[in-house]
């Protein structure tokens, strides 16, 4: 097993690895050459212990290391479009309000774009007091505020607030007085995004007159538009601790689901031997879709594989998933560096990473006759090789584990199946009364299923165990001890069990130096 196998792995491990440096240089200047120097060295050794060649060509040598500069240029330039120097004074700012608000425990929290020409593009979250005049707020509407904008901090949030607010592109927090603000109509030049968080609030509406409500509005909403913002907090407690939330995001199910829809409405016989166009017409409908529910990650890595699988399949070449997910990664960096630090983005793309690795051997590893026990032990298979993926990042950012999940997602995965396609079929047969009338019950009632039986698994005594991993060093000896484990049980060569123990030890050196940095 070598990483030449895998080409585009050569290239987003050192991308990513030039984002770490670079985060390292605007957090710690003073050791900058240090960090750097240990950074490379690190990356030659891995490269060179998972290749297994001592000396490795100098072109591939060069490549790699572009592509380490690359990533440190592309997160610097990153910081600089977000970063901003606020004046330190009040100042009066003119916005564009980009998504309805969000309500918070004592304020609503607007996401505003400036248009101030001295700050125009840079994104802030603006707290306003709760009080009737949000309620008369779309996105598009042009806000008026004054007040001293502060850079993002994590002073008393109790996490890396200012990481996950860089993450997203937010340049400064606000909050103000009900005096200090107000809001005038659109004046058209809102956007293409904007209209897109505006067709999803139509669809919203179009499924309450069609009879959706409550918990069914709020999980169809979740899935066919990636509209959490209804889901009660309750709700979100149930999914959370049952270790199944990930399947109110819109993901590679939602991506499959549709595809199957699209290849029903297109059949391969009206296009004879111009299959291309066919894959063509699908991947286009299929960016579009992703482009109106805003490009969430999970859909966005999902739909990029996709989009190379049916490339090479139209041009009757081999692909490989993961080369698929190596190329997502890169492309998805390369658009915004500071992804690599959203929990979204490293819980998506783990889970993809460890379900390509690890499921296949797990499914070979025992093939029951029975039907039931063998959709039992495929599905238990890929549940268990996400749970490895994510579990060292949800104790992480969590302080917690499901213990319950693989019982739960034996339900949840054919259901969610049918609770999806059935929120995208009200697209198209909603305009029936009939159809639309059965689609509505049916749904309704499998989200009140659902939710009972994830209530009963949330409900089992040590349903969610409080385990805490608070250095980012401790995951990383946990996957490379993941891995190097894999490939020896592969393999069967000891010297992976020594490469392990190595990368533990070189995780735990550069851990004890970090604890002495001043």
């Amino acid at each position: 097993m070598k990483l030449s196998d895998w080409p585009s792995l050569r290239l987003v491990i050192p991308f990513i690895a030039g984002i770490f440096i670079s985060d390292t240089i605007e957090n710690t200047p003073f050791q900058v050459p240090v960090w750097c120097a240990l950074t490379v060295i690190a990356i030659l050794i891995t490269l060179m212990i998972i290749t297994g060649d001592r000396k490795p060509r100098v072109s591939g040598f060069f490549l790699s290391l572009s592509f380490l500069f690359a990533g440190i240029a592309s997160f610097r330039n990153r910081m600089e479009q977000v970063k901003v120097e606020w004046p330190a004074g009040y100042a009066i700012y003119h916005g564009t309000l980009t998504s309805y608000p969000v309500e918070r425990e004592r304020t609503y929290r607007l996401d505003v774009s400036l248009r101030d020409s001295l700050y125009h593009g840079r994104n802030i979250y603006l707290y306003v007091p709760k009080d009737s005049s949000v309620q008369h707020l779309e996105p598009g509407m042009i806000i008026v505020f004054d007040g001293m904008v502060n850079k993002p901090s994590s002073e008393g949030a109790g996490f890396d607030y200012e990481s996950y607010l860089l993450s997203h592109g937010i340049s400064g927090t606000l909050r103000v007085q009900a005096k200090d603000w107000h809001f005038l109509p659109s004046d058209g030049t809102e956007g293409i995004r904007v209209r897109a968080v505006l067709f999803r609030r139509s669809i919203i509406r179009k499924y309450q007159e069609w009879g959706l409500k409550d918990n069914a509005l709020a999980v169809a909403s979740a899935v066919s538009l990636g509209e959490k913002r209804a889901l009660s907090d309750g709700l979100r407690e149930i999914y959370s601790t049952s270790g199944v939330s990930h399947v109110l995001a819109v993901s590679g199910l939602h991506v499959g689901i549709m595809c199957w829809f699209l290849y029903l409405i297109f059949p391969s016989f009206l296009f004879r031997k111009r299959e291309w166009m066919r894959e063509l017409l699908v991947i286009g409908i299929m960016w579009v879709y992703a482009f109106v529910i805003g490009f969430p990650v999970s859909m966005t890595r999902a739909l990029i594989m996709f989009s190379i699988i049916a490339v090479c399949r139209s041009a009757s070449r081999e692909s490989s998933a993961l080369n698929s997910l190596g190329i997502s990664a890169l492309l998805m960096l390369a658009a915004n560096p500071s992804a690599l630090f959203d929990m979204s983005f490293q819980l998506s793309f783990s889970a993809v990473l460890f379900i390509v690795i690890l499921t296949p051997p797990l499914v070979e590893s025992y093939k029951p006759a029975n039907p039931l026990v063998r959709y039992v032990w495929r599905v238990s298979a890929l549940s268990l090789s996400a749970q490895i993926g994510t579990a060292p990042l949800i104790m992480y950012h969590f302080s917690g584990f499901s213990t319950y999940v693989l019982l739960a997602n034996l339900f949840v995965v054919p259901a969610m199946f049918v609770i999806v396609a059935l929120s995208m079929s009200l697209w198209i047969i909603g305009w029936i009364p009939l159809l639309r009338g059965v689609a509505v019950s049916v749904l309704t009632w499998m989200v009140n299923l659902l939710t009972a039986f994830l209530t009963r698994v949330a409900a089992l005594p040590y349903s969610n165990i409080e385990l805490s991993i608070r250095n980012g060093w401790n995951v990383l000896i946990i996957y490379a001890v993941v891995i190097f484990v894999f490939l020896w049980l592969k393999e069967g060569r000891t010297h992976r069990i020594v490469q392990a123990l190595a990368g533990i030890a070189v995780a735990s050196i550069l851990g004890v130096l970090q604890n002495f940095v001043v």
